[in-house]
């Protein structure tokens, strides 16, 4: 299908990304090249309403300006793609209340006046790396988006991998840890309302708000703390490594299921990947050892080339290939 895109004479289209902390818009063309881009802090505090306001702030000049008849949103989860609706998702929150279920497409196509589709933003990232990425002519791909969540995306014989009822399989919300599951440690709560997801321990947003708590140190920010591990305190280096061997659980559980050629890492925490990879990378070919023979397993493990494109350029690609 990408090969497809390219063929599409350069048509236009609108992409957002929408993730618990960000919202970001932009004009995408059919080379994966966006031409313009601008992004605003989500806005909570009047639930779907506030932010629905935001998506039209954003879109409408760039409708305007390019012409645009077609655009997608590639969100946060849990939601329903074809439905367009958001179901009570996880980290989208208005002072700690859920949404419930948000019918996101058709409350912002009615004020943009467009067609508009809804994926899930970890596979509008799995979408962008097989398009113009490092998953470009790789049949089997598993994304691991690691930001404010933990999202999975899964192109499977170069079919993206659904679950039943058409729903995105929420991988970042497998539990893999059942020790704090069942004594409910608070500092491994998820934002879904359960214990130890991979979401809990992984996502850079919780990995850094443990280590605030379980240090007494309420200013600690995922920069410091990349910034301190850089500068070779050891105490911080534990904790990545420590971070690194419970991805390579998580990638194991995820590998074994979809047999995946290559895993990408995407999302904003992935940029520091050098404090985890290499832990995560011996872990995970102890925990393959058996699984090497006749078919090789363990995959490769790739960061994306993408800073915080890859949301806006797999939304377009959806765009490009369901509008024209």
């Amino acid at each position: 299908m990408a090969k497809k895109l390219l063929k599409k004479n350069f048509k236009k289209v609108l992409a957002f990304d929408l993730g618990g902390t960000k919202l970001a818009c932009a004009v995408v063309n059919s080379q994966g090249k966006i031409l313009e881009e601008n992004k605003i802090l989500v806005d909570l505090r009047q639930g779907p309403r506030s932010l629905i306001n935001q998506f039209v702030e954003l879109g409408t000049p760039l409708i305007k300006k390019y012409k645009l008849k077609a655009g997608a949103i590639a969100s946060a989860g849990p939601l329903d793609p074809i439905r367009g609706i958001l179901l009570n998702p996880t980290n989208l929150k208005t002072n700690g209340a859920s949404w419930g279920v948000v019918p996101l497409i058709r409350e912002v196509q009615k004020k943009l006046k467009i067609k508009l589709q809804l994926e899930n933003d970890a596979a509008a990232a799995m979408w962008a790396e097989h398009w113009v990425g490092s998953g470009r002519g790789v049949a089997n791909i598993v994304i691991v988006t690691l930001g404010t969540g933990v999202g999975v995306g899964v192109l499977a014989n170069k079919k993206l991998v659904r679950s039943g009822r058409n729903l995105h399989p929420e991988a970042g919300h497998i539990i893999i840890d059942h020790q704090n599951t069942d004594s409910k440690n608070a500092a491994w709560l998820c934002g879904c309302g359960n214990y130890s997801c991979a979401e809990a321990f992984l996502s850079g947003v919780n990995f850094t708000k443990h280590l605030s708590e379980k240090w007494s140190e309420p200013n600690l920010t995922g920069e410091k703390l990349v910034a301190r591990a850089r500068r070779g305190e050891e105490e911080v280096l534990i904790e990545f490594r420590n971070y690194g061997k419970r991805l390579a659980s998580f990638l194991r559980s995820l590998i074994v299921l979809f047999s995946p050629e290559k895993v990408i890492l995407s999302g904003g925490f992935s940029h520091a990947a050098d404090l985890f990879l290499p832990t995560c990378e011996a872990r995970l070919r102890e925990l393959l050892t058996t699984r090497r023979e006749g078919v090789d397993l363990l995959p490769q493990i790739k960061v994306s080339q993408f800073r915080d494109e890859a949301g806006l350029l797999g939304a377009a690609y959806v765009a490009l290939a369901r509008a024209f």
